[in-house]
């Protein structure tokens, strides 16, 4: 804890998280990650009930990247803490990604009892950051993309995505581990399929995953937009997120995005053409393209 406090104050003297003191506590999983950019786990003062997952230069990324499109996301058990899920979301970041997780920062998994959620906390992240690539006095300033949104959740979480699925900002949809079937849950049921309006991906750990049989049911069903089901097979619920870097779901959610909303087309062949070469002991399969 100590480290980290040190760690902040160094960032906010350096300007690198800005003079406003917006990031009032960070963390650094996996030393930054492995993508191009090193990443943190902040804690903004306006936004304390939620970690931003980004680059720690956010003006170094934007300027390689342009831009930086963002992940808004929902926890597994629609909870308020997002450590189950920060090596893959860091991943992210350091890939140049605003990364938005409900529940506020937590330094270790014994640290507090997690607490529920409402899915309204994605919209209201949304809401955040749409206003922060506005506002001049923020490190977001003109440094990410309010036109390129996605929002994504593990287990539960992908219940809260598709409860609040109408969003019109929301241009592509991660359900990890999660699927809706012919449950009802987070407020969300089987008629929430239909408020889908763009390209959404499954990403789930074979039979051994308790989410399975419902994201099978969830393609079956939806027939109105592009949908990805992406399968590693021995995964399980918790695929690899708990694996250094986030593992091979790191690397497929990436792969999703980098193709979805930073239009990197040659991506579209692990989805489309079964190009999974980097992918062992991965399936998929597509339709609606």
């Amino acid at each position: 804890m100590k480290r980290n406090i040190i760690i902040t104050l160094f960032f906010l003297a350096t300007g690198l998280l800005s003079g406003n003191a917006q990031v009032v506590e960070t963390k650094i999983i996996d030393n930054g990650s492995n993508g191009p950019y090193k990443a943190i786990a902040a804690k903004e003062e306006s936004l304390p009930d939620y970690v931003v997952y980004r680059p720690e230069n956010i003006s170094a990324a934007s300027r390689k990247e342009g831009k930086l499109p963002v992940l808004v996301f929902a926890n597994g058990g629609c909870s308020n803490t997002s450590i189950t899920h920060e090596k893959v979301l860091s991943a992210i970041a350091s890939h140049g990604y605003i990364v938005i997780a409900i529940g506020p920062l937590q330094m270790k998994p014994d640290e507090r009892e997690p607490k529920s959620t409402d899915a309204s906390m994605l919209t209201e992240a949304i809401d955040w950051i749409s206003a922060k690539s506005k506002d001049k006095k923020s490190d977001y300033y003109k440094k990410v993309d309010p036109k390129k949104i996605a929002s994504g959740g593990q287990s539960c979480g992908g219940a809260q995505v598709l409860a609040v699925a109408s969003d019109s900002r929301v241009k592509s949809y991660m359900m990890f581990n999660s699927g809706i079937g012919d449950m009802t849950m987070a407020r969300a049921d089987k008629e929430s399929l239909k408020q889908l309006h763009n390209p959404i991906i499954y990403i789930v750990g074979g039979p051994s995953d308790v989410a399975y049989k419902n994201a099978l049911l969830d393609y079956d069903r939806i027939s109105h937009v592009p949908v990805a089901f992406t399968n590693l097979e021995e995964g399980g619920h918790m695929g690899t997120f708990g694996d250094q870097y986030g593992g091979s779901f790191a690397r497929m959610a990436l792969s999703w995005l980098d193709w979805q909303l930073k239009e990197k087309k040659n991506n579209a062949g692990i989805f489309l053409e079964n190009e999974l070469s980097s992918f062992p002991g991965w399936t998929v399969k597509s339709k609606n393209f």
